[in-house]
């Protein structure tokens, strides 16, 4: 085998090992974060991050999804439903799903990520052009939704039972005209 086989398989293997590494460190560390950032970047490039938050000892109880309320000009309104994986076919899910989920429950709603809500009421407008083009859209209100599971020593939910008791939110309003 030539060396630059070996040299390339080498840095595979170490770049593997890497990542495997970079996804059980805490993201607060700014140093640990400097020098992952490559890592970081691949990572995000296909989906494969999993936060903390996802893990015991104490993983999320948020259950947080996005809809897009647009208003039109003779008064009428349309709601758009970002996918959920929950809805979504296992090759539609593995594909897309999972990345609309990450960018729905971790970032967007986030005060600090306000910067991608005038891009993201327009991509609603985008998706609901074709079913409304004789409409006019005036406003598109972006709306967090959420519920807080219990901890199981205060209510047992079974598992797959679905909880209709969210609580909503407009957090953005995009005024188009």
């Amino acid at each position: 085998m030539s060396i630059s086989k070996k040299i390339l398989i080498s840095f595979f293997i170490l770049f593997n090992f890497l990542v495997m590494v970079r996804v059980h460190m805490p993201l607060e560390n700014k140093v640990v974060a400097k020098i992952y950032e490559p890592i970081d970047s691949y990572l995000s490039f296909f989906s494969t991050y999993q936060s903390w938050t996802m893990f015991a000892p104490d993983p999320s109880r948020l259950n947080l999804f996005i809809t897009a309320e647009v208003e039109f000009d003779d008064g009428s309104k349309d709601t758009y439903d970002f996918p959920r994986a929950k809805d979504l076919s296992m090759f539609d899910n593995v594909t897309y799903g999972e990345r609309y989920d990450k960018l729905m429950t971790s970032t967007l709603y986030r005060e600090d990520h306000d910067f991608l809500w005038d891009d993201t009421a327009k991509f609603v407008l985008r998706k609901l052009r074709a079913k409304h083009f004789h409409k006019i859209p005036l406003k598109v209100h972006l709306v967090k939704h959420w519920y807080l599971t219990p901890r199981l020593d205060k209510k047992f939910l079974p598992h797959l039972s679905n909880n209709q008791n969210f609580e909503s939110f407009k957090f953005y309003t995009y005024e188009v005209l």
